[in-house]
């Protein structure tokens, strides 16, 4: 199975179509021995990037290469990233000549065209990884959808975007800017929403003139379905835009503005129950090693009160501590880890923080699947609900591995409503 994908196709849009061209050029053999066929040249931007980020996101589509090449310019495609590799090429002697049109994200790439080992080496100083933030939202009594749940047809999609502009236009967003595109990944379906932003005004200059530009920014959301845990989880910028992505995903899959209403997703206890044994990564293939790096445990005792403890390797550091202590004291509320995860034979970990109840953060979203599973067996998924009610219903538990199960059996079927 294939997790590694180049899941912020959008971010293509910030390179030039020329400097794209010759990106992907040096990886045309890898394209050719997947049979990967790049846009037509001559097509109009929209339809371009429209077919690029079909490729970026198809489940067998851009060599691995290439996808680990994009995520380091993507990544380096910043104020802080331009400083870095402006600073370094001279340093090194490049004969670049950077274009006053240039955005952050064709420097990069003129950076790796020209040196690839010096992106990769200012990629690997910028240690503070911009990480994708998700709340997840699950129900009350979730079924595995895993082999009912059926791909949205584009009605549907075009119902949850009329719905998403009503909102947007409320809040100053602009009107009939929301567009809706939904891809399967690894038994999720993956929703990427476009919609307009708060109006704009910035300072333009040239050649000593400056104008003022008017223009309402482009913003991209995420918003994932997993069938197999039936919860979403969302990233998006405010508290308002997440919260009608939980009501209208729930109407528009579901038939429920309020089926997404458990946010109870992760527990971080197995840390103390466990210990050391809690980072355990055996049988999760692709994953090498996870290191617990820091946490935060909150004491209520109406003071605000918390610790917070970090270290190369908290387990080994309390080990090697000439001091006895437990590396997780017994008292108060753990509610945020950071983990370091090595993925594969790669190196440089990427981090990973969770906060309890619902809120996972990965430096790419590609990450999600594999920092699912290793969650799920190390019981860090929390239970949404266990036992008798006591009105005589069977309640249902969602099971550490994904199951769903109750007394009553699994239910299945789903309708997507009209």
């Amino acid at each position: 199975m294939k997790f590694k994908r180049f899941t912020k196709p959008k971010f293509l849009k910030q390179v030039g179509r020329e400097m794209l061209g010759k990106l992907f050029g040096r990886f045309a053999g890898d394209l050719a021995a997947k049979s990967v066929a790049m846009p037509a040249a001559e097509l109009e931007d929209d339809a371009y990037f429209k077919e690029l980020s079909g490729l970026a996101m198809a489940p067998d589509g851009l060599p691995d290469n290439l996808i680990e090449t994009l995520f380091a310019i993507e990544e380096m495609a910043n104020e802080e990233g331009q400083e870095r590799l402006e600073a370094a090429a001279t340093l090194a002697g490049l004969d670049l000549k950077f274009d006053d049109k240039s955005s952050h994200g064709d420097i990069a790439v003129q950076v790796f065209l020209a040196k690839p080992e010096l992106l990769a080496e200012k990629h690997n100083e910028q240690r503070l990884i911009r990480l994708a933030s998700f709340e997840y939202y699950g129900c009350k009594s979730p079924v595995d959808r895993a082999d009912a749940f059926a791909m949205p047809d584009k009605a549907t999609l075009d119902r949850l975007a009329s719905d998403l502009d009503a909102w947007f236009k409320e809040h100053n967003r602009g009107e009939g800017t929301a567009h809706v595109e939904v891809y399967a990944l690894d038994g999720e379906f993956w929703f990427l929403v476009r919609h307009g932003d708060t109006f704009a005004r910035t300072a333009k200059v040239d050649r000593q003139k400056t104008e003022v530009l008017h223009f309402r920014p482009a913003k991209d959301d995420v918003v994932v379905y997993s069938p197999e845990r039936d919860e979403i989880r969302i990233h998006a910028g405010t508290k308002g835009e997440k919260e009608l992505y939980r009501k209208a995903f729930g109407t528009r899959l579901m038939g429920d503005d309020d089926y997404f209403s458990e946010r109870k997703a992760y527990t971080l206890e197995p840390l103390r129950t466990k210990g050391a044994d809690a980072l355990d990564t055996e049988g999760i293939e692709g994953l090498s090693r996870v290191v617990l790096r820091e946490y935060e445990i909150a004491f209520d005792t109406g003071h605000d009160e918390v610790l917070i403890r970090k270290a190369d390797d908290i387990f080994a550091a309390a080990a090697d501590s000439p001091v006895k202590r437990d590396p997780i004291p017994a008292g108060g509320r753990l509610v945020r880890a950071a983990f370091d995860f090595y993925f594969g034979g790669c190196k440089k970990p990427r981090t990973v923080q969770v906060r309890t109840p619902n809120t996972l953060k990965l430096g790419r979203h590609c990450d999600a699947h594999l920092v699912h599973r290793w969650l799920s067996a190390q019981d860090f998924r929390a239970v949404v609900d266990d036992g008798d009610g006591g009105d005589g219903k069977p309640r249902w538990k969602l099971m550490m591995d994904g199951r769903v199960i109750s007394e009553a059996g699994v239910r299945g079927g789903v309708k997507v409503q009209a």
